[in-house]
């Protein structure tokens, strides 16, 4: 199956489109087993190879569309993993490459072999596509805050992600202006 190819470099769209909504740029469905990484030079989404293998999640499927917000940039040297800033976005399943409009209503923060490696949570703005309405991550059912986090915290076991906190739509709207490019 061929990858889907994008026009532009997807990673330098601007991250804020106006005040309170964003861009998100998928790359992997939710459902997907397969670990897809945008990669720019060849703007499209192969799959991520670990050890020269393809990477395929061993644990349950993507809970929920996952990609990043164009235009940020998690520095290294302020302790960030030098990736732009990934977002899980709750709806129907994406197909990799699709942009758009999101609401961040929360955060999940990580910490990754000693990096920060964020999560931010978001809805839609097409009304069409969402499947539940939050303003923030706390009014999510406990089960779907569960799950994106107990989902972090297992997909990967060679990562060894820790958990540092969940927080709120403020706190994620701060953390995504801080990395923006």
């Amino acid at each position: 199956m061929q990858e889907p190819t994008v026009p532009e470099n997807l990673a330098e769209l601007p991250a804020i489109i106006r005040e309170g909504a964003f861009r998100a740029v998928i790359e992997i469905p939710a459902g997907s087993v397969d670990k897809q990484q945008y990669d720019p030079a060849t703007k499209s989404f192969p799959v991520d190879l670990r050890n020269g293998e393809p990477r395929r999640i061993t644990f349950l499927p993507y809970p929920a569309n996952y990609g990043f917000i164009p235009g940020t940039r998690m520095d290294k040297g302020l302790g960030g993993d030098g990736d732009a800033l990934d977002v899980f976005v709750l709806c129907g399943a994406l197909p990799s490459g699709t942009i758009l409009e999101v609401e961040v209503i929360g955060i999940i923060e990580l910490l990754d072999a000693g990096e920060r490696d964020d999560k931010l949570v978001a809805l839609p703005l097409d009304p069409s596509l969402r499947t539940m309405e939050a303003s923030d991550i706390t009014e999510l059912p406990e089960a779907a805050r569960t799950i994106l986090v107990a989902w972090l915290l297992n997909y990967d076991p060679d990562d060894g992600a820790e958990l540092i906190a969940v927080k709120g739509r403020q706190e994620a709207m701060t953390t995504a202006t801080r990395w923006r490019k």
